[in-house]
This record gives C-alpha cells, sequence and structure tokens, in this order.
C-alpha cells in the first residue's frame, strides 16, 4: 500500500526497500562505517525513489559531524572570490559537504557575527578570508569548539591550528615584472592599494605574513632587484580599490615620472582603471606605454588592447582550501602546512618593447 504523502519516510522504510539492516543504511546515507558500494547504490536508489529525507540533527548525534562547512569572504561580487566559492561549493559536492555562505563587505564586525552564527550551526569546518591579520581572536577561539578553520588568500598567523591556501602573490608579481624587464623596459611604475614601502624594508621572509597587496608590491621590488634594477618608491602609486582612484593614481604618476614606459597593475579593478586612464589622456598602450594587470577577467579581452595579465587560479584556489580543510578535520592534531598556488602569464597585446621614451610620450600627448 503507498503511503499516505502526509506520512514521513524513515530509514527503516530505506532498509527495507533495500534489503538491508537499519544500522547498514544509516551508514550508506551517511557515508560513514564499512558499507560495500553495490549496497551503498542499492540504499541510496531506495531512498530517492521513497523521498526519503535525512534527519541531519540526528544524524549529527551520531556520526560527531554536520557535514557542513562554513564559508566567509569579504565580497561574493568580486569575481576572484566568486570563483573561489565555486570551487569549494564544486568540492564539497563531490565530498558530500553542504556548504554555507557569508559576505562581509570587509566588515570585522560582520565576520565575528558570521563566524559566531556558523559556530552555533556546528559546522564541522570553515573557510575563511580574514578581513584583519591581527584581529583574530574569534577565529582562534574555533580551534576550542572543535571547529577546523582554512584560511583563503589572507594570513592570519595568530590562528595557528588553521591551514592556508593562497595564490604565491610574490611569485605572480615577479612574473607580471619580469615579463616588462625582458621586453626591455626599466622604468617600471606600480599601481597598488598598498603603500610604498621603503627600500630597506624589502624582505623575502615576510611573504608568508602578508595580505596580497603588500606581497604584490613586495614581488615588484624583489624583481627589480633581481635584475639589477634600482626599486624606486617614486614609482609606486598607492590606490583605494576603485576604478575612479586607480585612474587618478595612474595620471599623477604619470605627471610626475614622465620616463616611465611600463606600468603594472596589481589588481583587475585596478587595471580597469588604469586602462580608462590611458584611454582619456590618448596614450596609445602598448606604442607608447605598456600595461600589465593582475587577475584575468572578461572585460580583459573585450577591450583593445586586449590586457596583457597574471591569472591567479581563484577557482582551484577554492577547490583546494576545501580539501585542505577536510584534512584537517581528519586529524586536528596536526599542524597543516600552507599551500601556495602559482599564477599564470597571459601575453596578450597591451605590452611590447618600449618604442618611447617616457618624456617622448608625455611630449606627443601634450
Amino acid at each position: 500500500m503507498a503511503r499516505p504523502a502526509s506520512q514521513s519516510v524513515t530509514i527503516i522504510d530505506v532498509a527495507e526497500r533495500a534489503g538491508v539492516s537499519k544500522s547498514t543504511a544509516a551508514r550508506a546515507l551517511a557515508n560513514y562505517g564499512s558499507v560495500s558500494e553495490k549496497t551503498r547504490v542499492a540504499v541510496q536508489a531506495a531512498a530517492e525513489e521513497l523521498g526519503y529525507q535525512a534527519n541531519t540533527l540526528a544524524r549529527s548525534m551520531i556520526t560527531g559531524r554536520t557535514m557542513t562547512v562554513g564559508v566567509v569572504i569579504p565580497d561574493i561580487s568580486n569575481p576572484f572570490f566568486g570563483n573561489a566559492v565555486r570551487g569549494i561549493s564544486t568540492a564539497a559536492r563531490e565530498e558530500h559537504y553542504d556548504v554555507l555562505l557569508s559576505s562581509t563587505e570587509g566588515d570585522i564586525g560582520l565576520e565575528r557575527r558570521a563566524v559566531s552564527v556558523l559556530a552555533g550551526k556546528k559546522v564541522d569546518g570553515v573557510i575563511i578570508a580574514p578581513v584583519s591579520t591581527e584581529d583574530t581572536e574569534h577565529l582562534e577561539s574555533l580551534e576550542a569548539k572543535g571547529v577546523a578553520v582554512t584560511l583563503l588568500d589572507r594570513p592570519a598567523p595568530k590562528v595557528a591550528a588553521a591551514s592556508y591556501v593562497a595564490v604565491d602573490h610574490v611569485g605572480a608579481s615577479s612574473l607580471a615584472v619580469n615579463h616588462l624587464i625582458d621586453l626591455g623596459h626599466r622604468e617600471i611604475g606600480i599601481v597598488t592599494e598598498a603603500s610604498a614601502m621603503p627600500s630597506d624594508q624589502i624582505d623575502p621572509t615576510l611573504a608568508s605574513v602578508l595580505r596580497p597587496a603588500p606581497a604584490r608590491l613586495l614581488g615588484y621590488a624583489m624583481a627589480l632587484r633581481s635584475a639589477g634594477i634600482r626599486y624606486d618608491p617614486a614609482l609606486v602609486a598607492s590606490s583605494a580599490y576603485a576604478r575612479a582612484s586607480a585612474s587618478a593614481a595612474v595620471r599623477r604618476l604619470l605627471e610626475s615620472q614622465p620616463q616611465v614606459t611600463a606600468v603594472y597593475c596589481t589588481d583587475s579593478e585596478l587595471s580597469a582603471g588604469a586602462f580608462a586612464a590611458l584611454q582619456e589622456l590618448g596614450i596609445d598602450s602598448p606604442g607608447q606605454l605598456s600595461l600589465i594587470g593582475f587577475d584575468d577577467q572578461d572585460w580583459a579581452t573585450l577591450v583593445r588592447p586586449r590586457l596583457t595579465v597574471v591569472e591567479q587560479p581563484s577557482y582551484q584556489l577554492g577547490r583546494t582550501a576545501l580539501k585542505e580543510l577536510i584534512a584537517t578535520m581528519v586529524n586536528p592534531a596536526e599542524r597543516r602546512q600552507h599551500r601556495t598556488l602559482r599564477g599564470r602569464l597571459i601575453v596578450r597585446d597591451s605590452t611590447a618593447r618600449p618604442r618611447k621614451s617616457g618624456e617622448e610620450r608625455r611630449t606627443a600627448t601634450l
């Protein structure tokens, strides 16, 4: 006899339909314990046929796991984080985990609240791109609650038990600068969210504790030094994370440092602002000025010239973060190692050998 729609399907019903014991059905559906693949498939088919929905609370009481992970990022509208979350979600599905997502808009207060809510929901682990490298007590407390933590793209040295997955920002930045150097450029400006660092603070050992923007600036400075080119703080144009700000920064840089023949932008948003500034100033790229950006977005191939960029593997970064989180959950006593992924140089049309000096370019555009 068919079960009335109002009557819930139980694990016992699934077990009877699959011809196994209740405990075997429970293990097969929760994906734990010793169950053959044939039995697992039969139980899952029976559950689907009957429309069975697991009691996640009861299951978590048995297994000690909720099979959920939290993800906390600063800005879901940022394509980098959007792709990373896509990688996390895909990898989580493959591992039979559900994802709870929170976007904090870069507000430390919202981040604390998001972490508190996720801990209250008993998630098994949290992947987070922290707002601050220092204000991390709320993350440190997760370990005491049995919640594993993986840091995404941004370090937090005080969270000692957390795994850390990031792009090699120093190495990726060096790819961009070395490309320009190989083309013959020596006067290379940089547009960055970071403040210009003094020459005596160029320290490679800082790479693992720096946030992305200063790490990319460090990579720029190190690449110049490796090529025997003097690092000049005057060629560092600091900008807020906004296209208008980046456009203004490029204008200031080219006005104060007319000898510049190439500009490297450390973020896609800054690259867009720089590109707009060159168009508004009537500066031909790459004929009068080479331009290279960081991160590959759709617009970079739609404009002319198409933008040369360093691509960061954001989707793979998300997948790796989820894998590291699971590894931490499996063995919480073992401090996880840092994982860094390499960037990739994509050469397009906006970079070429310098054909005019900066002074000649300035004269041509006046």
